[in-house]
């Protein structure tokens, strides 16, 4: 989606700009929608990191507000011993945070490409432990937000306007997630579920299920079918790091290695993740794991793909 288009989705009326001196620093797109938009908060769900004014002329004046964000996210992966797929800022190619949700979470820019017009985005939790890899511009980012949000909720409200209004739908859907979290007997599928819509942003369950339903229908094995955990999990999370772990979006799983039972569907630390597909019935496939290099998979015989990795989010990260 075109960021003019999220403006006149919005009802605002689209500033003229110098062409010449936008997306210099960070994206264009943002800039223009920073510069349309009042501050205010997005389909009850999505807030800009507002610049001093527009084009920005410095990332480290850009990223100052949010350098203690950067800061707590740093020592959060620290003390879990936890690494990422890209750096974080101000490390060469790091990410950047252009916004944050209603729930506490960021969202950040992946700058790994020099052109700040290939800018996309990613998503993290208020605790940092999962991170949602999105092939968006921040305008598409907001504007998927906008047509994915829930009966009722306004695109834009002013901040007055979100604390009288969204504020509350927003308190009482961390609640009822906490309530759910708190349930001792809680399923694997359950919890992880619970956590990645507790990000809160709209649209991003709908673009999971493109690529699970995409997936499906470009597979070369139309018989091929995946554990329903694994499934369930797909459908809310589209790729990205689930408790340092590198979780493959699905239409990069189940990918064949040099033994024709080990199907990957993740890594960790250079060591490939998936399942051992010993028998017909996928809902029987446990995970396993193997070293860069080694053919012998480690077959953790009661771990299945959401158990391992709520295992992981609750501070297990045995391999065994």
């Amino acid at each position: 989606m075109h960021h003019l288009d999220v403006v006149r989705l919005l009802g605002f009326d689209a500033p003229a700009r110098p062409e010449d001196e936008y997306g210099r620093v960070v994206p264009e797109d943002f800039e223009f929608l920073a510069g349309a938009v009042p501050a205010g908060v997005f389909a009850g769900s999505v807030l800009l990191e507002r610049p001093d004014a527009v084009p920005v002329r410095s990332l480290e004046e850009f990223t100052r507000p949010t350098s203690m964000r950067i800061g707590d996210m740093e020592r959060s992966l620290r003390s879990r011993d936890q690494g990422l797929w890209l750096p974080l800022h101000p490390e060469p190619g790091g990410m950047v945070p252009w916004g944050r949700s209603a729930t506490d979470g960021v969202l950040l820019w992946d700058t790994t490409v020099g052109d700040t017009a290939d800018w996309t985005t990613v998503v993290t939790d208020d605790d940092f432990q999962l991170w949602l890899d999105l092939p968006f511009s921040a305008s598409e980012s907001v504007g998927r937000a906008l047509l994915g949000r829930p009966e009722g909720v306004p695109a834009f409200e002013t901040v007055e306007e979100y604390e009288s209004g969204s504020f509350w739908k927003v308190a009482d859907d961390m609640r009822a997630t906490a309530t759910a979290l708190s349930k001792p007997d809680i399923g694997a599928v359950e919890e992880l579920v619970a956590r990645i819509r507790n990000i809160g942003v709209p649209g991003i369950r709908q673009y999971a299920r493109e690529l699970v339903d995409g997936a499906a229908e470009n597979t070369k094995t139309p018989d091929l079918v995946w554990p329903e955990d694994y499934l369930a999990v797909m459908r809310e999370f589209p790729g990205g790091v689930i408790a340092g772990m590198r979780v493959f979006p699905v239409a990069e799983a189940a990918r064949p290695t040099e033994d024709p039972v080990f199907l990957q569907w993740g890594e960790l630390e250079g060591r490939a993740f998936g399942w051992l597909a010993l028998t017909a019935d996928p809902q029987e496939w446990r995970v396993a794991w193997t070293e860069p290099g080694d053919t012998s998979p480690t077959h953790l015989t009661e771990q299945t793909f959401a158990s391992f990795l709520r295992r992981r989010l609750r501070g297990d990260d045995s391999l065994f």
